[in-house]
Order: C-alpha cells, then structure tokens, then sequence
C-alpha cells in the first residue's frame, strides 16, 4: 500500500473555549465552497501560520469547505485527488485493477483539515457536517457525486480521534512510500495511518459495480486502460502479423487495417462476442496501449491544430478509437480467412503469453500428517504454486495464503477448483485481487447457494 500525501490534521491558536458552548448542534454550522480570489488567499495564509504541513498545492480535482458558525470561520477543510494506488484501500473496495484506473475519481483525499479553535467536539462535528455536504457540492462543481473519502494521520503525532468519532474507519499502515515522476514510488516518507469513509449507505456496492449510477457516470474514466494479460512486445507483434492481411479499402483512409485488426482481436481474446463488445473493449485501451498497436491521431486530429483554444490543443494528443461504421465496414470487406490464418500463426507462436487454465487442488499426506494445496497448470499438471498445512481442516486457509502470494500471478487465467473451495473469499481473490476468472463446482454443502445457480440456469439457454 502506497500514500502519496502526509497527515492532514492542523489545529489552529486556542481561543477562548469559555466564549464558547459546551455542545455545538450540528445544524448551527455552514459548510461554504471557496473558490479563488481573495477568500482563497486567505485560507492559504491560515495554512501557512497555522498547518504544520503548510499550504496544498492541489492534485487534480480539488475542493475547499469553510465551516462557520455565526459567520465565523471554525474550521477549513481541503479535498483533492485521491492516492494513484491503495492496496487496503482497494481490497475494503473491492476494486480490480481496471476499476481502479477508471473509477479513481469517485474516491476525494481529504488533504488538509484546519480546526481554528478548541471547544469541545468541534473537529468531529465541523468534519461530519464538511462530510455531509460534499457530494452535493463536488457533483455542483464537477458534474458527479464522489462515492468515499480517504486521508491520512500520523500515528506519531495525531491518533485520528476526530475522524474515529465522525464514523471513519481504519484500514491500515501505508508503506511509506511517495510518488516519483522518474521512478513512480519511491521509499521517502514515514508510515502513515489511512482512514476512509463511504459518503452513502452502499458506496462500496457502487464503486464496484457493473454500470454506475447516474450520478457518478460523469466521474468514470473509461479511457484509463484495461488489463490484457499481454506485454507491450506481444501487442507490437500482433499489430505487425496482421499488417499480412490485404487491405480491400481505397486509398483514402484514416486508419490503417493493422491497428483497427488489432482492436477487433484484442476485444475476442477479451471475451467479447459480439461488434458492440469488441468495440467498448477497444475503447478501454489506455493512449500507451493504443500507441503500441499502430493508433496515431489521423487527419481529423490534425485539422484541429489551426485552432488556437487549450482545449483544441489538448485534444491533438489524443489517440481515438475508429468509429463503430469503420469497424463495421471493415468487417464487411475483410478477407475472414486470411485473417483467421494470420491470427492463428500469431496465437500459436505466443501461446504462453495468452489466458492459462489453472487447477487448485488438495491433496493428503499420509493422513493426519497434513496437507498440501497445489495451483497446477490444468493442461500439463506442472505445479505453479504450492501451499501446506498440517492443521486438520486446514486446507481452505492453506489455499488463501496460496492466493494472497504475490508470486500467484493469475490476471488472464481461469481457475478450476472442487466444491471445497466455493466460497466468497476465494472467489474475490481470485477476481477482484488477482484479475482472473473462476470455474468452482457447487454440490449439497451450500444447498441455498447451489438451489439459486440451479434455478438461474434453468431460465437460461443451453449454449449461453
């Protein structure tokens, strides 16, 4: 687990705390958006003097709160961008990679909080109440509703108690590292505590499934790459097979045949069965993935240069998908079979590098002497990872540990496993963790769970 910001926690001068009521009611706040000019001048000179982090130059999208009561400013609160990469943060989630890398923006870092006085629960009630009006004012500013907060506190110098009592929760240590443009993370800072909260009753269902809701439709980055099991060598050599194919088209194309080829054959080894899959799959590819296949920006990029606005200028260097029409039309006039001899020479020749089939199994030694669970290749029963235990009714736990290893590398792979091992947890390490597929048998022994695969497939097509 990586952080990429400090603890955020300020106190300010203590005032007079008998000026001030023993409970504050948390309707008597206001929660304010600042934005520029000299109010947001004089929120970064409160942070100079009175943050021992100082002023934050914000990352990304970022939001300042100001908390008053009577029209006094009690409290300061500063969201921002979230860390690039969690691991606890991701597991309490339940995040994948590609969800991670398109859904980042639903997660705000609260960066920076400044109490400015010391009566008595200010800091829980002034962070509940910048908590409660979030949402509302980030979907005002940007569009969609973030669906969780993160920060960080110093187990050193801050315990945290006021995010404890406004109903945060602990996840873990960071690792201490911070973000480095040349070297990505690099070991530099202490370990830090991170804290999170879900900004509404079932965010972590959200933040994890399928299609968003509505609200948060805009915060999604379906642009932000999608994890394909293959190197950068196996996608520059796929693209230059099929530069083989003959191209049917006219001279006076946008795109050449190779990269839209290679679009449509990464969305099959994808699992898409259809144009429309194929499609969306190829609109996941991040600019680095699409640069890899032969993408280039084509002549409607180039007309947009004598256009002088930022924007204009930002979108040239963007590498876009080809149109469904192109894809389709393509489609219509390639020659299937010469592009069915291609990519199977392509496939044959990178094989290893393509989605594996594992085995997870279990097996007894010399009975009570303990057990040992294998993840073998299913095809030639080479062992890939191993696991024991001589713990009786050990095995699940064995298997787990043999998941959670970093060494288990199972993106793109599918596992094969007996009814023994149906269970949540391994079905989330294995998808969610570790970025493969499952195949687990279901029998007597979870009879609701088996009764409500049975009755789903009843309604369902044979060759679905």
């Amino acid at each position: 687990m990586n952080s990429v910001d400090l603890d955020c926690v300020g106190v300010g001068p203590r005032g007079p705390a008998e000026d001030k009521p023993l409970l504050r009611a948390f309707e008597r706040f206001d929660c304010v958006v600042i934005e520029g000019g000299e109010a947001q001048e004089e929120v970064r000179e409160w942070m100079e003097a009175e943050h021992w982090l100082k002023s934050f130059r914000p990352v990304g999208h970022s939001l300042v709160q100001v908390i008053k009561e009577k029209g006094q400013t009690v409290a300061v609160v500063q969201w921002s961008a979230c860390a690039y990469h969690l691991k606890d943060r991701e597991q309490w989630i339940g995040w994948n990679a590609m969800q991670c890398a398109q859904r980042r923006k639903l997660v705000v870092n609260n960066v920076r909080f400044l109490v400015r006085d010391h009566s008595p629960n200010l800091a829980s009630k002034a962070l509940a109440k910048a908590v409660g009006a979030l949402p509302g004012q980030w979907r005002e500013k940007y569009g969609y509703e973030p669906l969780a907060a993160e920060t960080f506190t110093d187990p050193g110098t801050h315990q945290g108690t006021c995010y404890k009592a406004a109903g945060w929760t602990p996840l873990g240590l960071t690792k201490g590292s911070r973000r480095h443009r040349g070297e990505f993370y690099v070991p530099g800072q202490s370990r830090k505590q991170l804290w999170v909260k879900p900004l509404c009753e079932d965010a972590r269902e959200r933040l994890c499934a399928r299609d968003l809701a509505p609200p948060q439709v805009a915060g999604e980055d379906p642009g932000r790459g999608c994890p394909l099991g293959l190197r950068v060598a196996d996608l520059q050599a796929l693209a230059e097979a099929l530069r083989l194919v003959p191209d049917p088209r006219r001279n006076n194309r946008c795109v050449y045949l190779a990269p839209i080829l290679s679009c449509l054959c990464i969305g099959m080894l994808c699992g898409a069965t259809n144009l429309n899959a194929m499609v969306r799959q190829a609109q996941r590819l991040s600019q680095a993935q699409r640069r890899e296949i032969g993408l280039r920006v084509g002549r409607r990029g180039k007309s947009r240069r004598a256009q002088p606005d930022a924007a204009s200028a930002k979108a040239k260097r963007v590498i876009p998908i080809p149109s469904y029409e192109t894809f389709r039309r393509v489609l219509a006039s390639i020659d299937l079979e010469a592009l069915a001899a291609v990519l199977s020479q392509w496939l044959s020749a990178h094989r290893s590098a393509l989605p594996t089939h594992y085995a997870l199994d279990g097996k007894v030694i010399r009975k009570t002497l303990g057990h040992i669970v294998t993840l073998c290749d299913a095809e030639n029963g080479v062992p890939v990872a191993l696991a024991a235990t001589t713990q009786i009714g050990g095995e699940q736990e064995a298997s787990r540990r043999l998941l959670r290893r970093e060494s288990t590398i199972l993106l793109n792979a599918t596992v094969t496993a007996d009814a023994l091992y149906a269970n949540q947890e391994n079905a989330h390490l294995i998808c969610s963790e570790k970025g493969g597929d499952y195949l687990i048998s279901l029998k007597e022994n979870q009879p609701k769970l088996a009764a409500a695969a049975a009755n789903t497939l009843a309604a369902a097509p044979f060759l679905t």
